[in-house]
């Protein structure tokens, strides 16, 4: 995905869906000012970046009882990658800890975190109970 590519999507859910072009909208803006702050160029890493900030606020104003966060959170989670199920993770995990020779939790969790693809919350929980 690029950003241009999003752009025509907000553009076109200007037309149709309000909620999503306002999604977009700001998926859009924290991309590229996440890629300005590193003096890059907007690419598919930033869009990810910025979905992954804005899902966690829109999980947070579904705790706080904002019901129509819900679907900004469905729009930004369709950029996220997809995450590994606990099984996959726990596989995963104990292949880094047969790598680094022992549970540096610190060194596992910074492998992880490179992969993107490792609920971190799920994985501290294996860790804990390897």
């Amino acid at each position: 995905m690029t950003i241009i590519e999003l752009k025509k999507m907000m553009i076109k859910a200007k037309k149709e869906d309000k909620t999503k072009a306002n999604a977009l909208m700001m998926l859009v803006d924290t991309a590229q000012k996440l890629a300005k702050s590193k003096n890059e160029e907007v690419n598919e890493k930033h869009i990810i970046e910025a979905a992954k900030k804005l899902a966690k606020m829109a999980k947070e104003s579904i705790d706080a009882g904002m019901e129509e966060a819900k679907k900004e959170l469905a729009i930004y989670e369709e950029f996220l990658p997809k995450m590994l199920s606990e099984e996959e993770s726990k596989k995963i995990i104990k292949e880094i800890i047969n790598e680094i020779g022992g549970k540096n939790i610190g060194e596992i969790m910074k492998r992880l975190k490179q992969r993107g693809d490792v609920d971190l919350g799920i994985a501290n929980k294996i860790i804990k109970s390897i």
